[in-house]
């Protein structure tokens, strides 16, 4: 019976991580239980002689026998015990029948056949001329009747590296002639490249880091950004594994000290957080948008007479009505703007619109889910009649649209292939006017030149990822890039950067600004202990720590912070909200007497000294300090009530009628009610008293249980000016007569 996927995937990782920790004998039962059932004669000979090796050692060891060479074996040993785990897991996944190990299992034959063709044809100077066989699906292209001068990456070729586990030298030779042709087009080798790419995410293999970086080397623009998002992304993948492959970390650390190389990686770490708030963004368009839009409609039909929105009128000029729609609801306007804002910096909007249309045949064949959208491509070209004008800009807008992925932009076309003659023409013309707008933006804004260009190109290739990742019909059968957890600050790569520090804050920064308080923590934590951390650093980490509720560490970096000169008022705020949220009242007096000492008219502090004061029963020094507060912000009513209960506490109960009142005008809570009811007692007025008690209760917010126990906790007060006790203990009877 054929182990679960999921579990499958469980004891692999279970088995690596004992691996990591030098656990080997527990890694090996680990992997006795994936092979259980598959009786592999390769896979149990090796087994047993890691097994045999691995006893061996322990017993040299231990018998105290000196051998030099011990760690050198034991290294060796967890490399050929993670290799072997590697193609144990491919086994047991060929067992469950996933599709895509069907489909493996059906190429296998022809992968051999192929390979042999490979070896015999493959010569690096006439790679373009006898190549063309191998790379089309058949012998007969049916582009251009035989045209044998472009070559190209077929699907089978794409299936072929995609799904080999461990390359050959006979992979290596035709991925090396592949890179080096000079007639192979960008795009290709972009299909290639995806393709060692899906195939490392699924199988560890040294030799496809190898040939990534060389892509990179190479620096072809549009091939080198896909390359080394593989590589990053492997990198993560397998981060604990770097360690222990001497090339690989020799491959990585070239670029140690590299500017390009962190400024790549800076930026594409960033778009890989910004996909990580894909779900979050389109949640938000669909939320906050998408209501106010269809509120709207019917509207909008009436004034712009939507039916027949797309007419020559709108084509030519931009209506001038949409504002005054737009004020109907205020903040819609805003929003769109701010979605637009959004989608420039990289954020994805268009996956929930694009989601439904991953249909067409075109993505039946996973190569062209990762196809790079170019205007002489023959599907996109088919798309658009002959006859419409602006055909060729159309297709090289949508080519040069730098807010769109590829696999959308192709999406985007088969979506107005079936539309109407019409409406397609029109969609165009429009597309045509806007793209017009956005290549004068990038001029101006200079939003496609370097790195700029690179971070879009990270972007859109992402975005193609994600949409594979999470939209592909057979994506239970992938490792989810997307669901990695991508701990910047624990990664071997980025920790061994020659400096780290501006990947770590910008990463922080956007993971700040987006609420990941937990998240940005880790990477602030790394900044702080830097050498010479930033202000803001201190800051921003005592933030997170705040808004995660652990107001102790936050006060360990507040207070670091406070030491700075800049902004210390700031931080002492903040001290004084922390040491509160402890409940050490002493603590955030004594701050918040050393921050009015720096500010004494700020109404904050002075706010934040009553409540001290009310905390430690000091009512007469709590008033004065609420008054000042109340004269230095008049507009905040909130500090009315403590003005109001410090008075009726202190037997001023004109001047806490008069403040009560002022409360009741502004919208009362229950407690006001409740409040201004004690009041009414002390002057013996009963039936107003009364009245303002069950008009708590009516509020809803509290129910005759907890106005019994709200009455109990103040009738100290109440007695304190006048009211008898007895009477006090029936007013709860009275009122459940009511």
């Amino acid at each position: 019976m054929a182990i679960p996927s999921t579990e499958i995937d469980n004891t692999f990782s279970a088995l690596c991580n004992l691996v990591y920790a030098n656990r080997l004998k527990e890694a090996l039962n680990q992997l006795s239980i994936l092979m259980e059932g598959m009786h592999v004669a390769d896979f149990t000979l090796q087994y047993e002689e890691l097994n045999q090796t691995y006893r061996m050692l322990l017993e040299y060891n231990f018998r105290g026998v000196p051998d030099p060479q011990r760690n050198t074996i034991f290294g060796k040993l967890k490399v050929s015990l993670l290799e072997l785990a590697d193609k144990v897991r491919q086994q047991a996944f060929a067992q469950t029948g996933m599709h895509i190990y069907q489909l493996k299992s059906r190429i296998e034959k022809e992968k051999e056949i192929a390979k042999e063709e490979a070896t015999r044809r493959i010569d690096t100077y006439s790679f373009e001329l006898e190549y063309t066989k191998l790379l089309n699906d058949t012998e007969l292209s049916d582009q251009n009747a035989g045209d044998e001068t472009t070559p190209a990456v077929s699907p089978k070729l794409f299936q072929l590296m995609w799904l080999t586990d461990k390359y050959t030298e006979t992979d290596l030779l035709l991925i090396k002639a592949i890179r080096e042709s000079a007639s192979l087009p960008w795009h290709e080798k972009c299909l290639a490249v995806s393709a060692i790419t899906l195939s490392l995410i699924n199988c560890f293999d040294k030799a496809k880091f190898a040939v990534l970086t060389e892509f990179y080397n190479d620096r072809q623009s549009q091939v080198w950004q896909r390359a080394f998002a593989g590589l990053i992304i492997a990198s993560f993948i397998y981060d604990k594994r770097l360690e222990l492959y001497p090339t690989i970390k020799t491959q990585f650390e070239q670029f140690k000290g590299n500017d390009g190389f962190a400024t790549d990686l800076n930026n594409f770490l960033i778009q890989i957080l910004k996909a990580l708030e894909t779900e979050n963004v389109t949640k938000k368009f669909r939320d906050e948008i998408l209501p106010d839009v269809k509120k709207f409609e019917s509207k909008i039909r009436e004034k712009l007479d939507i039916d027949n929105i797309i007419n020559s009128e709108i084509i030519e000029d931009k209506n001038p009505d949409w504002e005054q729609i737009f004020e109907d609801s205020p903040d819609l306007l805003n929003k769109i703007e701010k979605m637009s804002e959004m989608q420039m910096e990289g954020l994805d909007l268009f996956m929930g619109t694009f989601a439904m249309l991953k249909n067409f045949d075109f993505f039946r064949e996973i190569s062209n889910w990762f196809r790079p959208f170019y205007k002489e491509n023959e599907t996109a070209i088919n798309s658009v009649g002959d006859g419409v004008q602006g055909k060729w800009d159309f297709l090289a807008g949508l080519e040069d649209s730098f807010y769109m992925c590829n696999s959308d932009k192709y999406s985007f076309c088969f979506n107005i292939k079936h539309l109407p003659d019409e409406q397609s023409r029109n969609i165009i013309s429009l597309f045509n006017m806007e793209a017009d707008s956005m290549r004068e933006l990038s001029r101006e804004d200079g939003l496609l030149n370097k790195p700029g260009k690179d971070a879009f190109i990270f972007t859109q290739y992402i975005q193609d990822l994600y949409r594979f990742f999470k939209l592909h019909p057979f994506r239970a059968d992938f490792r989810d890039i997307f669901n990695l957890k991508w701990n910047l600050s624990e990664s071997w790569l980025v920790k061994n950067l020659a400096d780290n520090t501006l990947i770590l804050r910008n990463a922080a920064e956007f993971l700040f600004s987006k609420m990941h308080y937990a998240e940005a923590s880790g990477l602030f934590l790394v900044l702080a202990q830097k050498t010479e951390p930033y202000q803001a650093v201190h800051e921003k980490l005592a933030y997170c720590f705040q808004m995660m509720g652990n107001y102790k560490s936050a006060l360990e970096y507040y207070k670091r912070a406070e030491l700075f000169d800049s902004n210390r008022l700031w931080s002492l705020k903040k001290i004084i909200f922390c040491y509160r949220k402890l409940g050490d009242n002493e603590s955030a007096l004594k701050w918040s007497l050393e921050a009015a000492s720096l500010e004494p008219e700020d109404a904050y502090i002075q706010t934040m000294l009553g409540n001290c004061y009310l905390d430690l029963h000091q009512f007469d020094t709590a008033l004065e300090h609420y008054f000042k507060a109340e004269i230095l912000s008049p507009e905040n009513k909130k500090v009315l009530r403590p003005i109001a209960w410090c008075c009726f506490v202190l037997n001023k109960l004109d001047l806490a009628l008069n403040y009560f009142q002022l409360i009741i005008d502004e919208g009362p809570t229950s407690n006001d009610l409740i409040n201004a009811g004690h009041v009414e007692l002390c002057y013996g007025n009963k039936p107003k008293a009364m009245e303002r008690y069950i008009a708590a209760i009516s509020s809803g917010e509290i129910s005759l249980v907890q106005f019994a126990e709200t009455l109990d906790f103040d009738k100290h007060y109440l007695i304190s000016n006048g009211v008898d006790r007895t009477e006090i203990q029936l007013i709860t009877d009275y009122l459940r007569f009511r």
